[in-house]
């Protein structure tokens, strides 16, 4: 259980998209996926998965903010930017940053300065924040 103040992070990079090949995103990022899901086979919840997802969670500590460890992302990313763009470009196929966040106390925020904006847009990428309960810990390690 966390601590009265204590907040988590978690950032990843996803590729969703019933276009986006699963089997190559490895080889031209040069990065191992964290989870991938093919469309209508069951997640990890037993749902299943509306499109196919490709997903690298950032190797960070869950107390590192998110402009540092998406700052750390990026700096893995932009030197195969243009391998990411030719992903990006293929019909069906969307990036973003996925950001899940939760507090023991229900309070927090972030605040993105404009020159990491700029880097993520750069990338082609959309951000999404998503906000979990108070006492949803263990659903980091799922985030």
């Amino acid at each position: 259980m966390l601590s009265e103040d204590r907040k988590w992070y978690r950032v990843s990079l996803r590729l969703l998209g019933d276009g986006l090949p699963l089997d190559e995103i490895e080889a031209k990022l040069g990065l191992v996926p964290s989870h991938i899901g093919r469309k209508g086979e069951p997640n990890h919840r037993g749902w299943k998965h509306l499109s196919n997802v490709w997903v690298w969670r950032y190797p960070a500590e869950s107390d590192v903010e998110f402009e540092e460890q998406i700052a750390g992302l990026l700096d893995v990313l932009e030197p195969k930017i243009d391998a990411l763009k030719e992903i990006l470009s293929l019909p069906e196929v969307e990036g973003e940053l996925f950001l899940g966040f939760g507090s023991t106390n229900g309070q927090g925020g972030a605040l993105f300065s404009p020159e990491l904006l700029r880097r993520i847009a750069d990338c082609g990428l959309s951000v999404l924040l998503d906000l979990y309960p108070s006492n949803s810990y263990e659903e980091m390690e799922e985030a």
